[in-house]
């Protein structure tokens, strides 16, 4: 029995060992030790222990196109892949793929396109006379191994190669497969299918970014009122589904029960402005029991509004205030702020106007920006002076975003 299982061992051990001996060909001196990662990141096959008699991948930004030949059968595959970080200037970078099983008869093509288009015969670029390289661009990797030997190419922007005839022969290759496997549609789809939040790269010089969904939470605080909270979320997207709205909430109170609640909703880009500013509406409800010259006094307000964020981070709006103490009045609401990048700071003034009163609110916000790298990167800390129907107050807010 040992010596059955010895024979086992050593057989195991010659088939393991002639699996990695082919012979390398091709750009070896960086990128198939780099290209090592890349097979364990997406799950390919590894061509240099495969015992197939065809293997061919072509790779570039974003899209791997696979072929397996083994006997009569035919097989390929097609990955497409983005590096994502959730928030910008991220340090982590996780690898999003999904790899589609291309029908039997896609496959044949594609295995005959490579056969006949002698993209196997041609040496790795820098081995092509006058072709000529960069730090930008784009690079396609073509590997291929059969049970003796492996190679990996790489083609540094052919484009940019002023019509060298092996040039013109890579484009015309990548074009053909291309369009047989509607390539664009295909990563389109894939990108449409993520999540809208983060920064998404496919490996160039490009990075599209979402606006991240932010949510706040933080002290709010009066000279009249020391206790309460503050909060807010907005959002972009969830998920896939694109819904641009937000919802803030702001609670003071003391110890004699009196109150001020404010809740706010807003939705933006109702209009879908092509132009250099965009629209928002929004509801705001407040609900007050306030100590006016030792009076308890209730008042709600319901305020609707319609704004325009402007050029150089200016935004306004306006729109109808109802108010309801004893008896009701209509009124009209007046916004207006003013963002300077420079200090990260924010000048905001309100007005409601009534027949025969005028209520006014006038703040200043400052953010910080901390490492990106933290749990929390921004926080802001507002100052805000109120006058309400003869009740003057300064509030103090601190809120951190998540």
């Amino acid at each position: 029995m040992k010596n059955q299982l010895l024979i086992i061992l050593i057989i195991f051990s010659f088939s393991t060992t002639f699996s990695q001996t082919k012979r390398i060909n091709g750009d070896t001196s960086y990128w198939v030790n780099a290209n090592k990662t890349s097979e364990r990141t997406l799950n390919l096959k590894n061509f240099e222990t495969s015992a197939d008699e065809f293997n061919f991948r072509v790779r570039y930004y974003g899209q791997v196109i696979e072929v397996t030949k083994d006997g009569c059968s035919v097989n390929a595959y097609l990955t497409n892949y983005i590096f994502h970080t959730k928030k910008a200037n991220r340090d982590k970078t996780d690898t999003l793929f999904s790899k589609v099983t291309l029908s039997t008869e896609k496959a044949k093509n594609i295995y005959n396109l490579i056969i006949n288009s002698g993209i196997l015969k041609l040496p790795t670029d820098k081995e092509i006379k006058n072709w000529q390289h960069g730090a930008d661009g784009v690079t396609y990797f073509i590997e291929y191994s059969d049970k003796e030997n492996y190679s990996l190419k790489n083609y540094w922007t052919p484009s940019a190669q002023d019509s060298i005839p092996e040039a013109l022969m890579v484009l015309n290759f990548i074009k053909k497969i291309s369009d047989s496997l509607n390539l664009k549609e295909m990563y389109m789809a894939f990108e449409n299918g993520l999540p809208k939040q983060g920064c998404y790269n496919s490996g160039g010089m490009v990075t599209t970014c979402y606006s991240s969904n932010t949510f706040e939470f933080g002290y709010s605080g009066a000279t009249k009122m020391p206790y309460g909270f503050c909060t807010s979320y907005r959002a972009s997207y969830i998920g896939k589904i694109n819904i641009n709205s937000g919802a803030a909430l702001q609670y003071n109170f003391d110890d004699n029960k009196f109150y001020h609640l404010n809740f706010l909703v807003s939705k933006w880009n109702i209009l879908k402005i092509k132009s250099q500013f965009s629209d928002f509406i929004a509801y705001n409800y407040q609900n007050r029991r306030l100590n006016i010259d030792k009076t308890n006094n209730k008042f709600q307000n319901h305020q609707i509004e319609y704004g325009l964020n402007l050029k150089n981070n200016f935004s306004m709006r306006t729109g109808l205030d109802y108010l309801i103490n004893n008896d009701e009045k209509p009124g009209f609401f007046l916004y207006g702020s003013k963002f300077f990048p420079k200090i990260n700071t924010s000048v905001v003034l309100v007005s409601s106007v009534f027949s025969n009163r005028i209520n006014y609110k006038a703040q200043i916000l400052k953010l910080f920006n901390l490492n990106q790298n933290l749990a929390t990167n921004r926080f802001a800390l507002g100052l805000t002076y109120e006058d309400f129907m003869r009740y003057k107050d300064v509030y103090v807010n601190l809120q951190i975003s998540l």
